[in-house]
């Protein structure tokens, strides 16, 4: 009969049996052979029995064990009281209560303190098998579920590492982006257009202005903004003195910038953002220089840590490239001063060339203006073409200022003159274009010029626009082998030679500015 009841129930397989734990409770010899030798015949091999509450708590401190059959009247601690402190011991035990005589509020006070079933003396040992089949498939349910629980975690663990992971791409991105973008970089308003539209984008912000403080710090002007009607560059801010010490906004700009204002005003001394705005202080060797202001978060988010990160780190890099720049600027300003010296000395050996070079520089930006280059293209003119014959300082003086014709050995030596600037000129760090205003000056349309033979457009813009200027400037000035040719013979040899000698474009241009 137990033979037919073990093969009707599949649910436990041999493996699972074998691998449990049993502990038989009861103060009767013969329920806990009968059962030992039940478990035995179900094939578990771990079977402990004890007559007594407190053998079976020394059994759980000192083992594992999967059941535990327990009587619930026992001499000594009864089974309630040792079912407490199997509990205590925070084993993964389920209890079977047996007990001949149940109430309901025993049933409950057991349930309370953490049974997992009940047989009712005189039980069968299918009811035996059936409560283990019970308990096996609840455990399995709670273990599906438990592994279930720990995969969502698992899967909302990696989401967040993987936003986490996102967030710190963007940042990494942005950051790079930043570095790249700045290091092509070399105009400061160049520098400040971009300084407010990047923050504008990496904050996903609608407005974003950037000033700098002048007259002792007690103003601030606007450089460049974004998203403020009506706010010019060149715009000054007034600071006053808070009430609570410090320096604050003008209101009235306050008001302009933002749709959700600062109580008080906006401080521009310290970092620090809310729902509305956020501003970032700009320091230059650790003294004030300017502040950024970013305003109206897109969809109506507020700024986090993320976008300060970001604003801190665009305003720290642009504030070293300032820096850089201005350093290179003084730099240039004395190396450039230097060879205007070189140039002073040069012309001053020759009378009939004093002034040479600033003539031929004014006609040269009228001229690419009226060209239409653009800005950068005029302060390469304005920058090169004082210096524009610097090469001829290696020319010797008998050959410069030489009354009559110039011998075939002695034209070659002055056409060297380009190539002697460009040297002197190299360790500066120019452009190519700027280079090649010195270098090319005297190419010729037909590409009889020197020193490279360039025809046509291959000659650099810029020495095209120079050499009609310099070549205007030499006949109406006095040399040492001739005198100043007449207004209207300089203007015609012009003509003549438009499309040979000069560029067309470059030759009608530079007449509208000779004739204007």
């Amino acid at each position: 009969m137990q033979i037919e009841t073990i093969q009707r129930y599949k649910t436990l397989t041999r493996r699972d049996l074998e691998s449990l734990a049993v502990l038989v409770v009861d103060d009767e010899p013969m329920v806990r052979e009968t059962l030992d030798l039940f478990f035995q015949n179900l094939g578990i091999l771990n079977i402990q029995t004890v007559d007594s509450g407190e053998k079976a708590v020394d059994e759980i401190n000192r083992g594992r064990y999967d059941y535990v059959f327990m009587d619930l009247m026992m001499p000594g601690i009864n089974g309630i009281e040792t079912l407490k402190r199997i509990r205590e011991s925070q084993q993964l035990t389920s209890v079977i209560i047996m007990t001949g005589y149940p109430s309901m509020d025993s049933v409950i006070e057991a349930m309370r303190n953490g049974a997992s079933d009940f047989l009712l003396k005189p039980f069968r040992l299918q009811d035996i098998k059936i409560s283990l089949e019970r308990i096996q498939k609840f455990h399995l349910l709670m273990e599906k579920n438990w592994l279930l629980y720990q995969e969502l975690e698992e899967k909302k663990e990696v989401e967040k590492l993987n936003n986490e992971l996102q967030h710190k791409i963007r940042v990494q991105t942005v950051m790079y982006n930043i570095v790249d973008s700045l290091s092509r970089i070399n105009r400061s308003e160049d520098l400040y257009n971009y300084l407010v539209k990047k923050s504008i984008e990496s904050c996903n912000a609608k407005k974003a202005c950037f000033m700098i403080y002048e007259h002792g710090n007690s103003n601030l002007m606007v450089l460049s903004q974004r998203g403020h009607e009506g706010l010019k560059p060149g715009t000054r801010i007034s600071l006053r003195e808070s009430p609570k010490g410090g320096r604050i906004l003008d209101r009235s700009y306050v008001d302009l910038l933002f749709t959700e204002t600062a109580e008080g005003g906006l401080f521009p001394d310290g970092r620090s953002y809310n729902n509305g705005f956020m501003w970032i202080p700009f320091n230059i060797r650790n003294q004030p220089f300017g502040v950024l202001i970013v305003a109206e978060k897109e969809e109506e988010k507020a700024f986090d840590d993320e976008d300060e990160f970001i604003l801190m780190f665009l305003a720290e890099r642009t504030a070293l490239n300032i820096e850089n720049m201005a350093l290179y600027d003084n730099l240039m300003e004395s190396l450039m001063a230097s060879l205007m010296s070189l140039m002073g000395a040069i012309e001053a050996k020759d009378p009939y060339t004093q002034q040479h070079s600033s003539r031929v520089t004014e006609y040269s930006l009228k001229t690419a203006r009226i060209m239409g280059c653009s800005h950068d293209d005029i302060q390469r003119l304005e920058s090169i073409s004082p210096i524009h014959d610097i090469g001829k300082i290696g020319i010797h003086d008998s050959i410069l200022n030489k009354p009559g014709n110039l011998t075939e050995q002695e034209f070659r030596q002055i056409r060297k003159h380009p190539l002697i600037g460009v040297n002197i000129v190299s360790p500066l760090g120019m452009d190519s274009e700027e280079k090649a205003i010195i270098r090319n000056h005297h190419e010729r349309w037909d590409g009889k010029g020197y020193p490279d033979g360039l025809r046509g457009i291959n000659i650099p813009r810029l020495a095209r626009i120079l050499s009609v200027a310099d070549a205007f400037d030499a006949m109406k000035s006095s040399r040492a082998y001739r005198k100043a040719l007449p207004f209207s013979k300089c203007l015609k040899e012009l003509r003549d030679n438009s499309g040979t000698q000069f560029d067309p474009e470059v030759v009608e241009a530079a007449l509208t500015v000779f004739t204007g």
